[in-house]
């Protein structure tokens, strides 16, 4: 009998292995963005004491701002130094 895991169990297996993008694992399951942020907050807080939910902060293309200290799931929509909209998608693991 084979058992089978739910959405939070697979992307907990998922960014175990790999990081990976909000929009990666959205695709991915064919479910909008603020289901995987859910999901990732829910995940944030369940995971085994000794392992947390990493963000890999992204870096500003205009001007190299970089993110860190992030504590949100979702992307950053600007840079706060430059403005620039354009910004590299902040990538998630298990560490």
């Amino acid at each position: 009998m084979t058992v089978e895991r739910t959405r939070r169990q697979e992307i907990r297996a998922l960014l175990s292995d790999r990081a990976w993008t909000v929009d990666e694992l959205a695709a991915r399951y064919l479910v909008p963005r603020r289901v995987i942020v859910d999901d990732l907050e829910h995940i944030a807080r369940t995971v085994a004491p000794r392992q947390r939910i990493e963000i890999l902060a992204p870096v500003c293309n205009a001007c190299g701002f970089r993110f860190k200290d992030r504590k949100r799931f979702s992307d950053p929509s600007r840079c706060p130094r430059c403005k620039n909209e354009h910004l590299p998608l902040q990538r998630l693991r298990i560490v």
